[in-house]
């Protein structure tokens, strides 16, 4: 009779925890699969604590570049910490369909090359691997200002962490 009573509750257990867990381990497997065959940037779920981490690489200009969904768009980015703010180039808000006017270039901002304006946005959604920050405010760049897109330490600073270790950026949420 032991056996049956540990048995139903080893059962019921087990149901408890893949209905409150399930996808959760799902997704740790399946990262854990897919980063055994994978040699691009790492990303890792730590189940103690269900941190999200992606790793990004220094490349060989010294830069760190990752690509990153932005309102379900690919957007390549820069990753700048001189940067106040994500700053889209006006190529990459053109991408995401972001239609401005003349008129909406009424931020100033002081660059490297000197005073400019710009527009100011609101994307619904940046993210990387599982890392997803919701309203993330950015600014878009006129026309042939930049050739690329920056991100800036208003993304960074909505993380959990980050850090410059190893050769390699690491962010976590």
């Amino acid at each position: 009779m032991g056996f049956v009573i540990k048995f139903i509750f080893f059962c019921v257990f087990s149901a408890l925890i893949i209905s409150n867990y399930g996808d959760d381990i799902v997704r740790i497997v399946g990262n854990e699969v897919r980063l055994a065959s994978d040699s691009s940037p790492k990303e890792f779920r730590s189940s103690a604590n269900l941190v999200h981490s992606f790793e990004i690489p220094i490349k060989q200009d010294g830069h760190y570049w990752v690509s990153m969904n932005v309102n379900n768009q690919k957007i390549r980015f820069i990753v700048d910490t001189g940067a106040t703010s994500v700053t889209l180039s006006h190529a990459d808000a053109e991408k995401l369909n972001l239609h401005l006017y003349d008129n909406d270039f009424d931020i100033v901002v002081n660059t490297a090359s000197g005073q400019t304006t710009m527009a100011e946005v609101e994307l619904d959604v940046v993210s990387v691997g599982a890392i997803e920050l919701y309203g993330v405010k950015a600014l878009v760049a006129r026309e042939g200002m930049l050739s690329v897109s920056l991100l800036g330490m208003n993304y960074l600073n909505k993380l959990d962490r980050f850090e410059f270790r190893d050769q390699k950026l690491i962010i976590e949420q």
